[in-house]
């Protein structure tokens, strides 16, 4: 039996051991199916989609209730129904009984000619001025100053305003679709890529517990065990992730498209090709890191500095988010330990030149080599040894050359 063939049947040892674990289908099965739910549930209500207008106004507006302190001149009053369509005047005689009826909510507006507009208070933390408002002081204003010229006012008042539009608007859809899935895509590699580790580690740890270690090193060359692991566990893992996000993200395709970029197929298989290059990178250092241990309670500390070098990237990566194009981004996409998070973010974002994607994919490729046969070594010294911790060194000295 050749290399290959034994690392193929221990990677098909692992994938059967966790599928006939209940527990681990059943969770799988039912977090996909709230996943899903989650997806369509802004869909289902509305919170999503295009904007309904309505082909006729379902009826007469309802007059606005103004409070005036005093009087009213016939073209102030005009002037206001002009600006803001038909009111009912409300004759007060103090502004406290005017303050009052706003509190109460019993009239919408008061006004004290020549003087000011008063609102009702704000029911939160921040006051907006209400719409009506403004149009009814901008009214005043230009009753005051054209001197009473009613029909210049009104033709002001009628003039529709000078279009507003954003620079780039077109695009603004886009954008904010590219930025929720740079943000989901970063959470997602940071989340699967600290469960798996933790997966191996303990998967390590049981075998060490248990002794299976010892029967399958006298069958099988302590690094093939190793890689046979890793990918099982890969494969697991990657079905895992596909049972998991491919139908919520079908749902949004279909019930949210205002979410998903044009090119999501590429975002995609952008998130799967570092998602892959991950795991084989922190997949290796932590196996060689379960093999320094074998009591469950010393996994999370022995992982340590692979959690330390995920976290790190998790957090450049936020970075990378604000900056797509800037210089620590670039870096960081050459450094294999976090171009994974780094490199997500900017094809979902700002896609870079193919040049560096390849460079990167490249550098992590041979970083994932160069561990590996270091991780190799470590497991293989670490893997037989029962009982307490093994010392990196120790374990490194007593591996076979």
């Amino acid at each position: 039996m050749n290399a290959w063939e034994t690392v193929r049947l221990i990677a098909g040892r692992e994938v059967r051991q966790r599928l006939r674990s209940r527990l681990f289908v059943v969770s799988t099965v039912a977090l996909a199916v709230l996943m899903t739910g989650a997806a369509a549930l802004p869909g289902l209500l509305g919170v999503i989609g295009p904007d309904v207008v309505p082909d006729e106004p379902s009826g007469p507006a309802e007059p606005l209730s103004i409070g005036v302190l005093g009087s009213l001149g016939e073209v102030e009053r005009d002037a206001i129904e002009e600006a803001v369509g038909p009111v009912e005047v409300i004759t007060l005689e103090e502004e406290a009984g005017a303050e009052a009826l706003l509190v109460e909510d019993r009239i919408d507006v008061a006004v004290v000619p020549g003087e000011r507009v008063l609102v009702p208070p704000s029911s939160g933390a921040l006051a907006i001025e209400p719409f009506e408002a403004g149009r009814i002081a901008e009214a005043l204003a230009l009753v005051a100053a054209l001197e009473d010229d009613a029909d210049r006012v009104a033709e002001v008042l009628g003039t529709a305003p000078l279009p507003v539009e954003r620079v780039g608007d077109g695009a603004g859809a886009e954008a904010v679709a590219r930025l929720i899935v740079a943000n989901v895509a970063l959470v997602f590699l940071f989340g699967v890529l600290i469960m798996y580790s933790s997966m191996i580690i303990n998967g390590v740890i049981e075998e060490k517990g248990s002794r299976v270690v010892e029967l399958l090193v006298e069958a099988v060359p302590v690094r093939q065990l190793m890689s046979g692991k890793l990918l099982g566990l890969g494969l697991i893992g990657l079905a895992q992730t596909l049972t998991l996000f491919a139908p919520p993200l079908v749902v949004l395709v279909l019930t949210a498209q205002d979410l998903v970029p044009p090119d999501l197929g590429g975002l995609v298989g952008a998130i799967a090709l570092w998602f892959v290059l991950g795991y084989g990178l922190y997949a290796v250092v932590a196996a060689s890191l379960g093999s320094l241990v074998s009591r469950p309670e010393e996994a999370q500390a022995v992982l340590v500095p692979a959690n330390v070098l995920m976290v790190t990237g998790y957090f450049v990566g936020f970075v990378v988010i604000n900056a797509p194009e800037g210089g620590l981004a670039r870096v960081a996409s050459l450094v294999p330990f976090t171009a994974p998070y780094a490199m997500v973010v900017r094809q979902a974002l700002a896609p870079p030149p193919l040049w560096e994607i390849l460079l990167a994919v490249v550098l992590t490729v041979v970083t994932i080599a160069a561990v590996t046969i270091l991780a190799a070594r470590i497991y293989e010294g670490g893997i037989m040894r029962v009982g307490a911790r093994v010392r990196l060194r120790d374990a490194w000295g007593r591996a076979n050359r």
